[in-house]
C-alpha cells in the first residue's frame, strides 16, 4: 500500500525498480542472457503463485477499512489511545488469523484510519510473535507444547514493550 497522500508511483517503488534494474545486471554479467531469464522466470513463477492472493488480501483489508466506523480508530487506536490503545492492539495482531498477505495491509487500513504508531507496531508485533493460528497450527504440532509454550509466553511482553518504544520514538 502506498503511504498516506502519495501517488502509484512514489519513492519505494523507485528504489525497488533501480534495485531490481541493477540485480538484474548483476546476473547478467554473473551468467548472461540465459541466466537473466532463468532469474526473470523465477521471478514470474512467484507472481503467478502469489500475485492474486496479493490482489485479493488488499480487497480484504480495504473492506475490513469500510467496516470500522472512522471515529472508532482514532479513539481506541488512535496516538493518544495510550495503554489501553497499545493492549487493544495487541490483542487484535494476536487474534489476526493470517500471514502477511493479510494483517499488514489491514495495519496500513487502520493507519489510513487513524490508528497511532504505537498501537499500530504493537499489531504488527503480537501478529509476527504471538499469533494464535500459527502458535496451534504450526508451532504446538511441529514442536511440540512445552516448546512452543513456553517460546509463546516468553514474547507475551514484547508487542507491549514494542509499542511503549515506538511511542517513545514517535512522541519525544
Amino acid at each position: 500500500m502506498a503511504a498516506k497522500g502519495s501517488g502509484v508511483i512514489d519513492s519505494a517503488l523507485i528504489v525497488f525498480v533501480v534495485v531490481t534494474i541493477g540485480l538484474g545486471g548483476v546476473v547478467w554479467l554473473r551468467g548472461g542472457s540465459e541466466l537473466l531469464r532463468d532469474g526473470l522466470g523465477n521471478g514470474a513463477s512467484l507472481l503467478a503463485k502469489s500475485g492474486l492472493i496479493i490482489i485479493v488480501s488488499f480487497f480484504a483489508a480495504g473492506l475490513v477499512e469500510a467496516l470500522v466506523p472512522k471515529h472508532a480508530i482514532p479513539t481506541a487506536l488512535g496516538v493518544d489511545s495510550g495503554l489501553r490503545g497499545i493492549l487493544l492492539a495487541t490483542g487484535a495482531g494476536v487474534l489476526t488469523p493470517s500471514g502477511p498477505f493479510v494483517a499488514i495491509p489491514i495495519a496500513a487500513a487502520l493507519e489510513r484510519s487513524g490508528a497511532g504508531t504505537a498501537p499500530l507496531v504493537a499489531y504488527i508485533s503480537a501478529w509476527g510473535l504471538l499469533a494464535l493460528h500459527r502458535l496451534v497450527a504450526w508451532e504446538i504440532p511441529i514442536l511440540g507444547s512445552r516448546l512452543a509454550l513456553v517460546r509463546w509466553s516468553a514474547c507475551l511482553a514484547l508487542p507491549v514493550v514494542a509499542g511503549f518504544v515506538a511511542r517513545v520514538f514517535t512522541r519525544g
